[in-house]
């Protein structure tokens, strides 16, 4: 299905310029200097093609792979092949390769432009490379040729690149012809598949192991799944092409180690403006400057929160797939997931999870520097809320927590524990892993959960939440911010084992509750102003305390309900700054 839904996609990204497709035998390759020749062949130059210090990435004949050994590319290929000099010295044996190969064609391409090649590589020695005092940081990547006082490389001459297409398309006799696991037609097929680059190392997305457990009824490697050459070709260009090229930005993305792809099967405007919602926040995604932009990112969250206009984002049907990849080393690939759905089933699943997410939000309106929280949290957002640091997020969580998001499934349970052991950590319930620990347990666990502040729910992890949330509030009352308060200091014992930790945390409320009267709210609002809080507040927790249980503080809470602990405390300290509406007066 994959491969099948890549080699499709090639077909629609050649017919789009804006791609930069290449042609069959051709791909886009890495070229950090170009070795300039004068028309008689001697060396003129070797020069820096980099722009700005990065490569460019031009269409070169296709590489073929190379593992071990010596084996020389066409036109296009690192110094030791071109010039005969490697970092630690003389590679004669290299540039003696590239030079036959190239001078045994020189014949049947016939071309003005090749034979300048032909007669530099006749009469180039590696022993003349001191002589031109060439700076080794352009050695970074593959070197071109270009003939001097013309702008194009040779390999970009049309001559060249008719004679090296029809190579490639023409078939070897000796070669294996079976039926194409994806297009289902008959042809050549391909041994070793083309590398796939956007990643630290280029390797190939297909292989098998040499006497492994998938060889099978007497074939070996990738006899075990026949493809043809133009089916591998197609699908290697088309995903290095939304890896790579030029429309990049709207295709790729990042979940932690994970590397998202997504495209649709006919072009459309939900395309251009997924990774707003995938990976990265819908704030940072709008710019002011681009209004275009701007109004496509809200039609697509008017569309989410709606769960219905799907019309204005492209055919309601229109096939959608995302694949997220992994690089665990430098030889292999890891598929993390692949999904395939439609823009209204995609849409839909979206509108799920948002409406799981949704509880009141700490900041709801930009305050000072900090800006507001977001209604609509990335995928990112998420996941590095389970990790102190980015590089330290779950690899696996990423893959499973997306699947579930696009396709509606169960949240991953280790997202749920990753976020209760970080709360139990920083002793920090903010906005987001409050959401998280919502969803979850509205999605997994079918539990009932308000957006914000219900008095009436009797949940006893739920009330003990929130009698903490008052109790720390009692204590920031009366002796303002501490380096180290309740919260701090017996937050996570408070959750996991409530009976331990509660009828200590009482006996300091009773001197907390005397003391608010004079002490760091009394400073804020005045000593009248905080007699009444002090009322308020000892109704509260009485009004909590008699929806508690009459057998008191359970022994333990289970993961889950020290989840729903979280929401309580989360929805008390929200409700305690939040402004109440004033009662209306009766009237006269």
């Amino acid at each position: 299905m994959i491969l099948q839904s890549l080699n499709d996609l090639y077909t629609r990204l050649a017919e789009d310029p804006t791609y930069g497709i290449a042609p069959p035998g051709f791909s886009p390759q890495k070229v950090s200097f170009r070795v300039i020749l004068k028309p008689d062949g001697s060396l003129f130059a070797v020069e820096d093609a980099r722009i700005e210090g990065a490569a460019i990435n031009p269409q070169v004949p296709q590489p073929q792979k190379r593992t071990s050994g010596v084996k020389a590319q066409f036109l296009c290929d690192k110094r030791e092949y071109v010039l005969g000099m490697g970092a630690s010295g003389s590679r004669l044996d290299c540039f003696e390769d590239f030079k036959n190969k190239h001078l045994g064609w020189e014949k049947e391409i016939n071309s003005p432009s090749y034979a300048v090649l032909c007669r530099f590589l006749e009469g180039w020695s590696p022993e003349r490379y001191e002589l031109f005092n060439i700076p080794t940081d352009v050695f970074e990547s593959f070197g071109a040729f270009q003939i001097l006082g013309v702008k194009t490389y040779i390999h970009d001459c049309p001559i060249i690149k008719k004679w090296w297409s029809e190579r490639s398309a023409s078939s070897n006799d000796d070669s294996n012809h079976a039926q194409c696991l994806i297009t289902g037609q008959v042809g050549e097929t391909i041994g070793i598949h083309p590398d796939i680059k956007g990643f630290k190392s280029s390797v190939a997305l297909v292989g098998i192991q040499s006497n492994s457990s998938y060889e099978s009824y007497g074939k070996s490697k990738t006899d075990n799944c026949p493809i043809s050459k133009t089916a591998a070709f197609q699908y290697a260009t088309a995903l290095t092409a939304i890896l790579t090229g030029p429309q990049k930005q709207k295709h790729r993305t990042r979940l932690a180690d994970t590397t998202v792809v997504h495209w649709t099967e006919t072009q459309c405007e939900l395309e251009d403006i997924f990774a707003a919602i995938l990976g990265e926040s819908s704030e940072k995604s709008t710019d002011a400057q681009d209004l275009n932009r701007l109004a496509q990112i809200n039609r697509l969250l008017s569309a989410i929160k709606s769960g219905t206009h799907y019309n204005e984002l492209g055919d309601p049907e229109t096939p959608f797939y995302l694949l997220g990849l992994e690089q665990p080393n430098p030889g292999r690939f890891s598929i993390r997931f692949f999904h395939r759905s439609t823009i209204a089933g995609l849409l839909s699943n979206l509108h799920d999870h948002q409406h799981c997410l949704e509880i009141a939000r700490e900041f709801a309106a930009p305050v000072g520097k900090r800006q507001a929280d977001s209604e609509f949290p990335a995928i990112w957002q998420i996941l590095r809320e389970t990790a102190r640091v980015a590089d330290e997020i779950p690899p696996l969580i990423s893959g499973a927590l997306a699947r579930a998001i696009l396709e509606g499934t169960p949240y991953p349970e280790g997202l749920f524990s990753a976020i209760i052991r970080r709360i139990r950590a920083d002793r920090t319930i903010n906005y987001l892993r409050a959401a998280i620990i919502k969803a979850t347990l509205v999605r997994n666990h079918q539990q009932t959960i308000p957006i914000m502040l219900v008095q009436t729910n009797t949940d006893p992890a739920y009330l003990l939440g929130r009698l903490f949330s008052a109790l720390e509030k009692t204590q920031e009352d009366a002796l303002g911010n501490l380096n180290a308060g309740i919260r701090d200091r017996f937050y996570s014992a408070a959750s996991a084992t409530p009976a331990a930790v509660f009828p200590r945390l009482l006996r300091t409320y009773q001197h907390h509750l005397e003391k608010m009267p004079s002490g760091a709210l009394a400073e804020r609002i005045g000593s009248d102003k905080a007699k009444a809080a002090k009322g308020f507040r000892e109704k509260l927790i009485q009004e909590i305390f008699g929806y508690m249980l009459p057998s008191g503080f359970p022994n333990q809470l289970s993961l889950k309900n020290q989840g729903v602990f979280a929401i309580g405390y989360y929805h008390q300290r929200k409700d305690f700054f939040t402004t109440k509406p004033k009662p209306e007066e009766p009237a006269a």
